[in-house]
């Protein structure tokens, strides 16, 4: 089989794509059916099925690469004629967001596709361009599956040239899922011993318990007359800390946010933000993407010790929001942070 210049050209693009590199996320594999509308110079019917399935993973950023494998048969009014379409490619993708949203996206690349006609007659395997315009939602389970939906357009160099196009909707499923939630109660709080009638204040927080309509402040918080977190107001976490390098949080790391799931679990409407920061050791964007694995880590804990997922969310900020110096030791341990912002 003689091997075309289009085709030759698109292995090259191709090939001198970036590798991947660790991402912002985990690996993910999206399985999208799409409904296609063919070029007329096919000479087949003008609507056809196909099914699409990537496996994308994070490259640096909003950056991320996809490798696509595809199928779909376009009838003809012969009935001993079939025509089948399939192939395989490598995409490069930008997102704007973090794919915790909604998030849309852009999508270009190049790959080879096999053009197979039965009877034989007029086989080909050519290259392929194509570009998309899409979106992802929100995750819709437990286990971070996603929706997706986009519009591609596929320039096939199949016989000087054809133009498809299709309309997908689908499923992203995450390759690495985070454990299902533990379902667990906080340790019951420590019996007290006798205090004087209506004077005791167990929390620290200046309002007596009589009056606290939310006990177990965290130390440091802001109250109101009632004894619930003011909104707008930062916590440090001086206590989580995690195993050198990694996003795992440390034994008493977990000891201590059992104090924070109870105040939590005892403020019912508040919301708040898990913010991640790291020293400026290192790569800033590996200090980027490791200060988000922390924070999430931290969010998961706290939602497998059942707070509602809804009323938290997670960010890493990297070594962007220093509080000290970074050129003592003693100031980027102080850097090195997780705090609860109230929302």
């Amino acid at each position: 089989m003689q091997i075309s210049r289009p085709l030759l050209l698109s292995l090259a693009i191709a090939t001198s794509l970036p590798a991947g590199a660790a991402g912002p996320e985990d690996g993910y594999l999206d399985l999208l059916p799409y409904f296609s509308r063919v070029d007329s110079e096919r000479n087949t019917d003008p609507d056809a099925l196909g099914l699409r399935a990537a496996y994308g993973w994070g490259y640096e950023g909003p950056w991320y690469n996809e490798v696509q494998v595809f199928g779909a048969i376009f009838e003809t009014d012969n009935e001993f004629t079939d025509f089948y379409n399939y192939g395989v490619g490598f995409d490069v993708s930008y997102h704007f967001g973090d794919r915790q949203a909604y998030t849309p996206y852009l999508l270009a690349g190049v790959g080879v596709a096999r053009n197979d006609v039965i009877p034989d007659v007029d086989d080909d395997t050519e290259g392929f361009a194509n570009l998309a315009a899409g979106i992802t939602t929100e995750e819709i389970s437990r286990r971070g599956i996603r929706l997706r939906a986009e519009v591609r357009y596929v320039h096939d160099f199949f016989k000087n040239g054809r133009n498809d196009w299709q309309l997908g909707f689908g499923i992203s499923i995450p390759l690495r899922c985070p454990p299902p939630p533990v379902i667990a109660l906080a340790p019951p709080p420590p019996e007290r011993g006798p205090v004087e009638v209506n004077m005791a204040d167990s929390d620290g927080d200046g309002v007596l318990d009589r009056d606290d309509r939310c006990p177990d402040t965290l130390p440091g918080a802001q109250v109101d007359s009632e004894g619930c977190v003011i909104a707008n107001q930062t916590i440090t976490l001086e206590d989580v800390r995690f195993e050198f390098n990694s996003d795992r949080l440390t034994p008493a790391a977990r000891d201590d946010l059992q104090q924070a799931v109870r105040a939590l679990r005892n403020q019912p409407g508040s919301a708040v933000e898990i913010a991640g920061h790291t020293d400026s050791l290192g790569n800033d964007n590996y200090n980027l993407r490791l200060s988000q694995k922390r924070a999430n880590a931290v969010r998961a804990f706290l939602i497998s010790n059942g707070i509602d997922a809804g009323r938290i969310a997670a960010n890493g900020y990297g070594e962007q929001q220093p509080v000290a110096p970074n050129d003592t030791e003693a100031g980027r341990a102080q850097n090195r942070r997780v705090e609860m912002r109230f929302r």
